[in-house]
């Protein structure tokens, strides 16, 4: 029978039968020894053919995916992470305190869905928190500047429901990757959006500042007006593999109006003659801010063992 796979904890694996069963299920062993590059062989959102036996659904094939998410595992550069596959969109959760969200890793978060071809947007999370006035500042300027360069931008609360109508019509009818550092409110902001789950929420450390993981598996989750989302841990850094560095810059949707400007083709825009880039970030035509992350994540891509 065909099955969707729902949660991933390790090797711990549950899929949901096109009859609606959830079951625990493993893996023959033929996709241990097939599969070397990656963590582990399935991921939350894939289709898979199971067989059962004594109540356990045994995966015995994964049909082709249609697209996924995966990043460089942060403890081994030559193997990568499934985060999520089969996806609609995908969606980050942003705070600019308690905790803060790096602009590196916003950034990075929307290159690695621009490498693959994943639909992005941002959710600026606890409208209700009262913020320094450097930081209410600094969330509208970031909210304008993504809205700019084309990403879908929402700024919402989970206690006060403000943005959450406009969030529900994103995610309607689509499957949805959520995630974001630990503390932004995911969990909460999912319970929001499905009244009955009840996932289990912490409050930030108060010495750090910082989340408490509280979400400690993926997993996916229907919600009630149509539409999937897939829950994921806290994940602390994204990281792209398998990306020359002289194509990094085409993730950067401000920056490919330049690109056949430049004189050479490999240009990395840095300090090459003829290079269109360098000009328009001068200019302001390109944010000051992304043209350093997308140094930091050239500088990265080159120290990357290969």
């Amino acid at each position: 029978m065909e099955a969707t796979v729902i949660r991933t904890s390790g090797d711990h694996v549950h899929v949901r039968t096109e009859e609606g069963m959830i079951l625990p299920a493993t893996l023959r062993g033929k996709f241990r020894l097939t599969v070397h590059d990656l963590t582990t062989p399935v991921g939350v959102g894939d289709r898979v053919r199971v067989r059962t036996e004594e109540g356990i659904a045994v995966i015995e094939e994964i049909f082709p995916r249609r697209n996924w998410l995966i990043r460089v595992d942060p403890n081994h550069y030559h193997r990568r992470q499934i985060l999520a596959c089969n996806i609609d969109q995908a969606l980050l959760l942003v705070t600019v305190e308690a905790p803060f969200t790096p602009l590196r890793y916003v950034d990075g978060f929307l290159v690695l869905c621009e490498a693959f071809d994943v639909p992005a947007g941002l959710a600026f999370t606890k409208a209700d928190l009262p913020l320094k006035p450097s930081s209410e500042e600094k969330r509208r300027n970031l909210i304008r500047l993504y809205q700019q360069i084309g990403y879908p931008t929402f700024l919402v609360s989970s206690q006060t429901g403000e943005g959450i109508e406009s969030l529900r019509v994103y995610l309607r009818n689509k499957r949805t990757f959520i995630t974001g550092l630990s503390g932004v409110g995911k969990s909460s902001l999912i319970n929001r959006l499905i009244p009955f789950l009840h996932l289990p929420t912490q409050p930030l450390v108060r010495l750090t500042q910082r989340g408490r993981h509280t979400t400690t598996y993926s997993a996916l989750y229907e919600l009630p007006e149509g539409g999937e989302v897939i829950d994921s841990p806290g994940f602390g850094e994204f990281r792209i593999g398998d990306v020359q560095p002289s194509e990094l810059s085409h993730y950067f949707p401000e920056m490919r109006a330049y690109l056949r400007q430049c004189q050479f083709n490999n240009c990395l825009h840095i300090d090459e003659p003829g290079c269109a880039v360098l000009p328009a970030v001068e200019r302001g035509e390109i944010p000051s801010s992304r043209y350093h992350t997308y140094l930091a994540l050239l500088k990265e891509l080159k120290a990357t063992p290969t």
